[in-house]
């Protein structure tokens, strides 16, 4: 990962994290797909404008050139949309980036929520040019694939070591909530069985005091009441 898809990618995941990896698409993708597309919408109907003197009579120059634009603009969209449908990895998410000129896309995913990642490769073309199809099973049965991609094995091994940072501190997480919930229960308890020692130790004393003086310190008179004693 270079620094212009660190500056380029961080639009797309939120400000307080930071960008650990990209996984893109493998290159042959988009150059397979521009060769056909090429071959087809610009070299073919050249040829037949350039040496078919009846495409030449009905058809006009100037359509021909709109059409050769729009086919280029539709390449370089094509480029463009290869080029962002990544997944980002982060130090707390995997980030599905599905980009489109209208609408953007994105699914993310915690390492929390991960069961196993793993690669397929269909064709032996795809071992020759390392192309893999990257599959995520989360834990509810569900997945996500990012078709051949082009897999730095520095990216897998982020994510697996992201993964298990993330489940550790998870699990300390958890460990250090249940700990102070015991810790707070065991307050809760101290406070109440010392107020109840407290309460029983007056009933105590109480019961040890004469009557009369029983009487005196319990009883509070009114200003205005008449002592009969």
């Amino acid at each position: 990962m270079n620094n212009f898809e660190q500056t380029f990618f961080q639009k797309y995941i939120p400000e307080w994290q930071s960008i650990k990896g990209i996984i893109h698409e493998h290159w042959i993708k988009i150059v397979d797909s521009l060769l056909v597309r090429i071959g087809l919408f610009t070299f073919i109907p050249s040829f037949l404008y350039y040496y078919s003197a009846w495409v030449q009579n009905n058809v006009s120059f100037v359509f021909f050139e709109v059409y050769l634009i729009i086919i280029f603009l539709k390449l370089i969209y094509d480029v463009f949309n290869w080029y962002n449908d990544v997944w980002i990895i982060t130090e707390s998410w995997i980030i599905d980036l599905d980009w489109a000129l209208l609408k953007t896309t994105s699914v993310s995913v915690k390492y929390e929520n991960i069961e196993w990642i793993w690669v397929e490769q269909a064709w032996i073309w795809d071992k020759l040019l390392n192309k893999w199809d990257v599959v995520i099973h989360k834990i509810w049965d569900d997945e996500f694939r990012l078709e051949d991609a082009k897999i730095p094995y520095e990216a897998l091994d982020e994510i697996e070591r992201i993964s298990k940072e993330s489940q550790q501190a998870w699990e300390d997480a958890e460990k250090d909530k249940f700990d102070l919930i015991m810790e707070a229960l065991g307050w809760v308890m101290e406070d109440y069985l010392e107020r109840k020692w407290m309460d029983w130790q007056s009933i105590l004393n109480k019961k040890r005091l004469p009557r009369r003086e029983y009487i005196d310190k319990e009883v509070v008179f009114d200003e205005d009441a008449i002592d009969l004693r």
